[in-house]
């Protein structure tokens, strides 16, 4: 799918950048409006790279420096669980060209688990751009992947060739439970992203991390049965996922 892509803005006023890491917890306390306006959230100095929070009026954004550029973007930190947002560098899309990749948590509570996935490239003029991992990607096109099928007295989620059996989970969870209650499954509210070391022993690689939420009438609660992993591929502006895994939660 296509990024949503979003030019960076030259800063809306000339901020005071601190010059020491705080992190985001340090940096929020004990109340998300009491503390400095802006706070430097991480940074990778052989990179001349710096992540930067701003609190502003009922809103926040955040100021990313990337040698002599510095750009506002309207990312949001942390949610309700204050995440440490990560900050990474390398060729992701192996154009000769490093990015900058920024990994924040936006949503967290009962059932919920999102983060966004920024990859910011540099142009010739210094201007920073942002490349973000769409939603639709794994709310809409992964959950259209997804499928619950029964087969004999045997119930499954599937995802590709890989499925997972529900029958125990239903019979211990909910005894008085129809199988055929169970309408559909999707990705639910549950995106994370993550960075590893490269399997080529170069750069680095990213990977999606979600859950197949199965969905009913009878079903009273978020039921998460499953957890959905797959790899993710940058290139010419398109995510790509790939190499789905299907595993059980138990």
């Amino acid at each position: 799918a296509p990024a949503v892509v979003t030019a960076g803005q030259a800063p809306e006023e000339p901020y005071d950048l601190p010059t020491e890491v705080i992190g985001l917890k340090d940096w929020i306390g004990e109340s998300r409006w009491n503390h400095d306006p802006v706070g430097l959230l991480a940074e990778l100095p052989e990179r001349e790279l710096s992540l930067y929070g701003v609190t502003k009026w009922l809103d926040s954004s955040a100021l990313l420096r990337w040698g002599d550029s510095l750009a506002e973007f309207s990312w949001s930190f942390g949610g309700p669980l204050i995440v440490e947002p990560q900050l990474w560098c390398w060729d992701v899309d192996s154009d000769g060209q490093e990015e900058v990749v920024v990994i924040n948590h936006v949503g967290s509570g009962t059932g919920t688990s999102i983060e966004e996935l920024h990859v910011v490239k540099k142009d010739g003029d210094g201007t920073l751009t942002d490349y973000c991992f769409p939603e639709s990607l794994w709310q809409e096109d992964l959950s259209g992947l997804l499928s619950v099928v029964s087969d004999g007295d045997r119930t499954y989620t599937v995802l590709g060739a890989d499925l997972v059996d529900l029958t125990d989970e239903i019979q211990t969870q909910f005894p008085d439970l129809n199988p055929a209650m169970i309408e559909d499954a999707s990705t639910g509210r549950w995106a994370n992203f993550s960075v590893q070391s490269g399997t080529d022993g170069d750069g680095s690689d990213l990977f999606f991390t979600g859950s197949a939420m199965l969905e009913g009438r009878e079903i009273p609660y978020d039921w998460y049965a499953a957890e959905i992993t797959a790899a993710i591929s940058y290139e010419n502006g398109i995510f790509t996922l790939s190499d789905f895994h299907l595993n059980s939660l138990s």
